[in-house]
């Protein structure tokens, strides 16, 4: 598996058994992942990949977006209100674990594209597997480990290939057009095209059938 882990030195010293007061106790990769927001009033469909600690709070984890900067989150069936942030700060938070989609709007128009710093814990040690249930129809999703390589064609611990029914779509949002790609579709074949991601980006998963779960392993 593919799996690339942005990581300090410094957190990397966090990593596996740490030993305390004589006892013992598993500790995760803590580390970091820089990801950029397009400018000039945009939206850009991004993932938490850590958990940071604190809740998660989306308050916390895009902070450094200038005023008028919006966070919109998916309900399933739709776009929940979305959040605002003024000179007072936002006017509400949510959580948005690790593997939660979500829309951010960078500003007003002429605002430059800004480094959106996530930092914290993978949420499984090295080695541990984590599951993300998949309900039937669309869901905004991403990667809940700091993950980037391909969905369609990684092995059995990423590839959705397995975990999918055929006619099941996934679909990337574009932030040059500020428009949806055309969605990648399973078939009995396969994938009909590559769906790479990178660290810390959101997509939807369209399911066709209910009960559906996308296991990952970490494998660093």
């Amino acid at each position: 598996m593919r799996t690339k882990i942005l990581l300090t030195a410094a957190a990397a010293l966090a990593a596996g058994v740490v030993a305390s007061n004589g006892q013992v106790y598993s500790a995760n990769f803590v580390g970091y992942a820089n990801v950029t927001l397009v400018g000039n009033s945009g939206y850009t469909l991004v993932a938490n990949p850590f958990d940071d600690g604190n809740g998660n709070q989306s308050s916390n984890l895009v902070n450094a977006l200038p005023n008028k900067s919006q966070v919109i989150t998916w309900n399933g069936t739709g776009y929940n209100t979305a959040l605002t942030k003024s000179a007072s700060g936002w006017n509400g938070s949510t959580a948005l674990p690790p593997g939660v989609g979500f829309f951010v709007k960078n500003g007003i128009a002429g605002n430059p594209p800004i480094t959106n710093t996530f930092v914290g814990s993978v949420i499984v040690g090295s080695g541990g597997s984590v599951t993300n249930p998949i309900p039937v129809g669309l869901t905004l999703a991403g990667s809940p480990i700091p993950y980037a390589g391909d969905v369609t064609t990684d092995n059995a611990n990423i590839n959705l290939q397995i975990w999918l029914a055929n006619k099941s779509q996934l679909i990337d949002w574009n932030t040059g057009t500020q428009l949806f790609d055309t969605a990648v579709t399973k078939s009995a074949t396969g994938w009909n095209n590559t769906f790479p991601i990178t660290v810390g980006q959101g997509f939807f998963i369209k399911a066709q059938t209910a009960g559906s779960n996308w296991v990952q392993t970490a494998s660093f």
